[in-house]
């Protein structure tokens, strides 16, 4: 009973620990260094890397991250993160991505979306999170009016 006790009181006062502070959501900064991969008939494949600043005084390992990225509500394609990221506490991390964008969506709303300056950018998915060998999925939600004019140059190449 003593082991039990001693192997169950450290989780739970680990876990008690992760919830005692406020969790600030990373913040969203710039995307740079766009660059084509490669151009399918149904699939156009794209790298970005995605800035972010992590308010919170504590680093986790980024090990995953997934989801769907509209624009103005037009399904624009799926992304996919490249490699595991270290975030440290209080400063910019790069998010290296590959998005998988549909061409049938892009060609049929590309006026829609390619003459605007700037449009409204969701993105819904999950990442996964890691500290202390403790896995989390977190949600990823992110709206609202970004510059597409680095998006617009995947396909002026």
């Amino acid at each position: 009973m003593k082991k039990l006790i001693f192997t169950l009181a450290p989780a739970v006062f680990l876990l008690a620990s992760c919830n005692s502070g406020i969790i600030k959501e990373p913040e969203y900064r710039d995307i740079r260094d766009v660059r084509l991969i490669s151009v399918g008939l149904l699939q156009t494949t794209a790298g970005l890397n995605l800035i972010y600043y992590n308010p919170n005084r504590y680093g986790v390992q980024l090990n995953d991250a997934s989801g769907k990225v509209y624009v103005d509500d037009i399904f624009l394609g799926r992304f996919d993160m490249e490699h595991d990221v270290k975030v440290l506490k209080t400063s910019d991390f790069v998010v290296p991505a590959i998005i998988k964008l549909d061409n049938f969506s892009v060609l049929t709303n590309h006026h829609d979306i390619w003459n605007k300056k700037e449009a409204m950018i969701r993105i819904d998915g999950i990442a996964r999170v890691k500290k202390a060998g403790i896995t989390k999925e977190v949600p990823i939600r992110y709206e609202g009016t970004q510059n597409i004019e680095k998006l617009r140059t995947i396909f002026s190449k």
